[in-house]
């Protein structure tokens, strides 16, 4: 297996972890549902090193455990290091798994806004959407997880239909970006709902510093819970970037004020 650790320690900070992760991507390139579970139950019910909780929770779970697995298979796949068959059988069941986690995730207060999540067709950006819906929904947002492969013209009628006060969208490698700029350029110029935000994430807009903005989103992040925090941040602030121009700031990164 490729060195997963090594990738860990470098873009998630969390060495404590760095074996299980190890162990965990082994498992679900190997396809082993049985243990993968297994895994998850000991992560949840070991304790944690310092910090006011004994033990982890599924936030936990999903941030130091699903989430880095995830980017790991990503650059696993990117780099040629594990064929597209094993991919698609671990992030398949990283998926399954992320979706049983939720459903433990604490539940807040309905905050009666609607999040139409939408995301790229590989794997990894359809995986980033749905931990990220996950969590939204858990705050108590109205999420309508859309995943990948809708076409521009269809998802503007979705919006139309729907109304949501918020787009996501984690559609990152570098053909999203013209799709997106095409979709955000009908909805500034038609405008299907009256202050709309618009966030997008991770890949291409990470490592292009300025490009979501150029397309024209409101806010961006690099990770789903970076995402979260960005929504929770514009949904906090007045609802349109044409009143106030201001720039992005942080981890994630608004241009709401």
């Amino acid at each position: 297996m490729p060195p997963a650790t090594d990738f860990h320690l470098s873009n998630f900070g969390q060495p404590e972890n760095s074996k299980t992760l190890e162990r965990f991507v082994q498992l679900l390139l190997n396809g082993d549902r049985v243990s993968c579970r297994d895994l998850l139950r000991e992560f949840l019910q070991a304790s944690r090193r310092g910090g006011d909780r004994s033990v982890r929770d599924a936030t936990d779970a999903l941030r130091e455990l699903i989430w880095p697995a995830c980017a790991a298979l990503d650059h696993f796949i990117r780099h040629d290091q594990i064929t597209a068959a094993s991919e698609h059988c671990a992030t398949v069941l990283l998926a399954q798994l992320a979706q049983r986690i939720e459903c433990a995730l604490p539940k807040q207060p309905a905050r009666c806004r609607t999040v139409i999540v939408t995301s790229g067709a590989t794997a990894s950006e359809e995986l980033a959407g749905e931990i990220f819906a996950g969590l939204a929904e858990a705050d108590g947002y109205e999420v309508v997880f859309l995943g990948g492969g809708v076409e521009s013209d269809d998802l503007f009628a979705e919006i139309g239909q729907r109304k949501p006060a918020f787009v996501v969208s984690f559609a990152a490698s570098g053909p999203d970006a013209p799709k997106l700029r095409r979709l955000l350029t009908a909805l500034r110029t038609q405008v299907p709902v009256v202050g709309l935000r618009v966030g997008v994430g991770g890949g291409v807009f990470a490592r292009a510093s300025g490009l979501a903005d150029e397309i024209g989103a409101d806010f961006e992040a690099d990770t789903p819970f970076d995402m979260l925090e960005a929504l929770q941040g514009v949904d906090r602030a007045p609802a349109s970037r044409a009143q106030n121009g201001s720039h992005k700031e942080g981890q994630g990164r608004s241009r709401a004020a």
